[in-house]
């Protein structure tokens, strides 16, 4: 049991390091992903890094091919306005959910997480920046009380993260970040579905523009 335990332990570790660095582009889109640079990371079998590889697969974030292996997946045009559409249905509808679930506690806690400073000198700002905002909108997702969309959501979201690291490394959003962020808590303070729902469209279509260049 232990050793399944360890096992399972490694998997994750490796496949949260390969993710970060897929995320911010440490692993650039369309790069080769070759199972022996991490085999010799690590010192372990190829197996645990299969296994991490396979799951990333599944989030979207790596492809395979047969007798090719492993690559980074590719950002095209469609696959920005397919995630940003996406984002834009599970967001409003868990949105729509996690409003009549809300407590003081809740909205305290996601205030805590839009209030994190972003400090663009520091070389660990952006990382920052991303967990506290994928923090943000899975506890909405999470208040929603819907588990089966709360995971769905979750794997878009790292898919997402990519576009949102981006955005952040070539923009000075931040103060337009915490503007929304602040906007989607007021309108939860006050139960108001319509501005945070407008919120979240008018954040999402902004973000799109600039990720495509049309900003």
């Amino acid at each position: 049991m232990d050793n399944k335990r360890e096992r399972m332990s490694l998997r994750q570790r490796v496949y949260d390091d390969i993710m970060q660095e897929i995320v911010t582009c440490k692993l650039s889109p369309g790069a080769s992903i070759s199972e022996l640079q991490f085999v010799e990371r690590y010192q372990v079998s190829k197996t645990p890094i299969r296994e991490a590889l396979t799951a990333l697969q599944k989030d979207g974030l790596v492809h395979y091919t047969p007798n090719r292996g492993f690559m980074v997946a590719p950002i095209s045009i469609r696959d920005v306005q397919e995630i940003f559409e996406a984002r834009e249905f599970f967001e409003i509808n868990l949105f729509r959910l996690a409003l009549t679930n809300m407590t003081d506690e809740h909205i305290a806690l996601l205030d805590s997480f839009s209030k994190v400073p972003y400090e663009p000198n520091s070389p660990a700002a952006v990382d920052i920046i991303l967990q506290a905002n994928e923090s943000f909108h899975l506890e909405i997702a999470r208040i929603a009380g819907n588990n089966r969309l709360l995971e769905y959501y979750r794997t878009l979201l790292h898919e997402a993260q990519r576009l949102i690291y981006l955005d952040f490394k070539s923009s000075n959003i931040s103060n337009t970040w915490h503007s929304s962020h602040r906007t989607i808590i007021e309108s939860i303070r006050d139960r108001n579905e319509e501005t945070g729902i407008r919120s979240i469209r008018e954040t999402l279509a902004t973000a799109k523009r600039r990720i495509l260049g049309m900003e």
